[in-house]
């Protein structure tokens, strides 16, 4: 029944954002520069690089600063704390960035022409919050880390890692493609730009919590 629950979910998550990743897709596709094998290249990597550095001080403005009281506020039984958003971040961060540079990039290259989301549609639907969905279990947070200060370290420890991947990284990320769960098959380059989107997604969750009439003042 769980697992039958978790398909139903991330088939509907599919439908929701279809008509925008196929639009892209089209739309890309339709182009000339598209008809030629994409390559991961130096506009990639500063585009990559400034969303990993925005959504990094976005998330350092957001926790500095924060009591215990507003650290663990929660505004409903079924809500997430700041402290439990901002621990998904880092798993999720530690989880996608380990999975594109230890499998998808070390899977076999895809040579040739590929019809592919758009990446702005990947980063659209990602970010898009009328769709709500829940974590997997190896996810969702319990405490593991107990203060302000362990967030804040643990997330620079596993942000500073991802860019300073990228900003060696040598490997053709456009001809590698994995499956999403949520959104299909899409390029390894598009997989960092979902993990980037999937933080500015939740500290869009952060964001809400403290937009809560009894949220804590200090």
């Amino acid at each position: 029944m769980k697992n039958h629950g978790i398909a139903s979910l991330r088939m509907s998550f599919r439908l929701a954002i279809s008509a925008l990743i196929l639009f892209a897709a089209i739309t890309s596709a339709q182009t000339p520069a598209a008809k030629a094998p994409l390559v991961f290249n130096e506009k990639d990597r500063e585009f990559a690089l400034k969303y990993l550095n925005d959504t990094k001080v976005d998330f350092v403005k957001e926790l500095t600063g924060l009591s215990d009281a507003q650290l663990n506020f929660r505004s409903a039984p079924n809500r997430w704390t700041i402290a439990e958003v901002a621990e998904h971040i880092i798993l999720a961060e530690g989880a996608i960035s380990g999975l594109i540079q230890g499998q998808i990039l070390k899977s076999p290259a895809v040579e040739g022409d590929v019809f592919r989301a758009n990446d702005k549609g990947v980063i659209l639907a990602i970010t898009n919050r009328a769709e709500k969905f829940t974590a997997p279990e190896m996810l969702k947070p319990n405490a593991r880390f107990k203060t302000r200060e362990e967030l804040l370290v643990n997330f620079d420890k596993a942000r500073s890692q991802t860019i300073e991947f990228v900003k060696v990284n040598k490997v053709n990320m456009r001809n590698h493609f994995f499956d999403n769960p949520l959104m299909g098959m899409i390029d390894g380059y598009q997989w960092l730009l979902f993990a980037t989107g999937h933080c500015e997604r939740h500290l869009a969750q952060l964001k809400e919590v403290k937009t809560d009439s009894a949220y804590p003042k200090k």
